[in-house]
């Protein structure tokens, strides 16, 4: 068991981004399917994506790296759209008994005009480990811009994690704690049942990512989605099925080197 910590440990160093950010902010099923796009997909990324639904929702979504029990992300959410100031409520939770990063989060949104909707998400990050003595932690908030210029176009922009403050070790470099991101993206509806979508973004690190995707609805109950992002090369593919005010998701991501991941999600609307 002890070699096993420790080759997980060293796993997740090597091949796998290790700030808690990425590993906890894993954009919903649907959005993974379709190339990664939180910016104009999933309020995880930007909150003011809050005012684009007309539904309150409960949502739950797994998402498994390459098969390895230890390295899967749990995300739960509650989503109150409404017209005074939508609310959400996250809560993640990403790796395994010896090494977890954590992360709750509440999430508003205001629309401002019919083109324009703001958020601003605020989230409390903290990492239980055998490495660190005590709990490193951090404050960070979220910016987030939704436009939409027509009705088959949407833009998004959104700035996560920045500003920061660190709560323990405030003296110390960690590194699953100091990271921010920038990106920027958008959906375009080409025809009824088809969904196009495309981002690009910039993160601490000076890292560059991008992705683009699609939807195609088969059927009124039935949608089919493939997409593919970068840093690194991920293909994907995906499904959904809804029914009344219910809904599971499924993706498979494939890495050239490590092999599949995959992700499912559920979700009660009401």
């Amino acid at each position: 068991m002890a070699m096993k910590k420790y080759w997980l440990i060293l796993f997740i160093g090597i091949f796998l981004p290790v700030f808690a950010g990425e590993n906890l902010r894993v954009p919903d099923i649907r959005a993974l399917g379709m190339g990664g796009n939180g910016v104009t997909l999933s309020s995880v990324f930007n909150p003011a994506l809050l005012e684009c639904s007309s539904y309150r929702r409960v949502r739950l979504d797994y998402f498994n790296r390459y098969a390895l029990k230890e390295l899967g992300t749990l995300n739960g959410s509650i989503q109150y759209p409404n017209r005074f100031l939508s609310t959400a409520l996250y809560l993640s939770s990403f790796g395994y008994d010896q090494y977890r990063q954590n992360r709750g989060r509440i999430g508003l949104a205001k629309r401002l005009s019919r083109h324009w909707a703001v958020g601003i998400g605020f989230q409390y990050t903290w990492i239980q480990s055998e490495l660190y003595a005590e709990t490193p932690a951090r404050l960070s908030t979220d910016l987030g811009v939704v436009y939409t210029p027509v009705d088959k176009l949407l833009i998004g922009f959104v700035v996560n994690d920045l500003p920061s403050v660190r709560i323990v070790f405030k003296d110390m470099e960690i590194k699953e704690l100091n990271t921010y991101e920038i990106q920027a993206g958008f959906n375009y509806k080409i025809m009824n049942g088809l969904l196009i979508t495309a981002f690009v973004s910039w993160n601490e690190a000076n890292r560059i990512k991008g992705g683009l995707g699609m939807e195609f609805r088969v059927w009124e109950r039935f949608s089919l989605r493939t997409g593919v992002q970068t840093a690194p090369f991920l293909p994907s593919l995906g499904t959904g099925f809804h029914w009344k005010w219910f809904g599971i998701d499924a993706v498979a991501l494939w890495h050239p080197v490590l092999g599949v991941s995959s992700g499912v999600g559920l979700s009660y609307s009401f």
